[in-house]
């Protein structure tokens, strides 16, 4: 039998969460690899960004006493795609579960394959 797997491995900034208490309590996260500046996008600092949702209890609580907007995390986990789920004018297939993450207690660079890539200080949270 093959080994097949569905993860991601995520950095960035948390944009927005939400809690959801119905049908189950579910957080859904938003991430940003890229913030943006006032210039680029007057009022809307996370213009491109990735939905995440955590199911489980206690990840949902330990996130919520930990991570604010603006927080940079790393964090994993697994998806899947279903049946479309209507949201706003559109509709969703793929879940992204957020599984775990460790929280950075200030800005830093995101790094990938060996590639440092650090936000400019403009587009940094005072």
């Amino acid at each position: 039998m093959q080994a097949y797997f569905l993860n991601f491995h995520v950095k960035g900034e948390i944009a927005h969460t939400l809690l959801l208490s119905e049908p189950e309590p579910k957080l859904l996260v938003d991430i940003s690899a890229s913030a943006a500046t006032d210039a680029e996008a007057p009022g809307f600092r996370y213009p491109k960004r990735v939905s995440f949702t955590v199911r489980d209890k206690k990840l949902i609580e330990r996130f919520r006493k930990t991570v604010s907007q603006g927080d940079v995390i790393e964090a994993t986990g697994t998806f899947d795609q279903s049946g479309y789920v209507p949201h706003h004018r559109g509709h969703v297939d793929t879940t992204f579960e957020l599984l775990d993450f460790v929280h950075f207690s200030e800005q830093v660079g995101l790094e990938h394959e060996g590639r440092v890539f650090q936000a400019p200080l403009s587009a940094r949270p005072n």
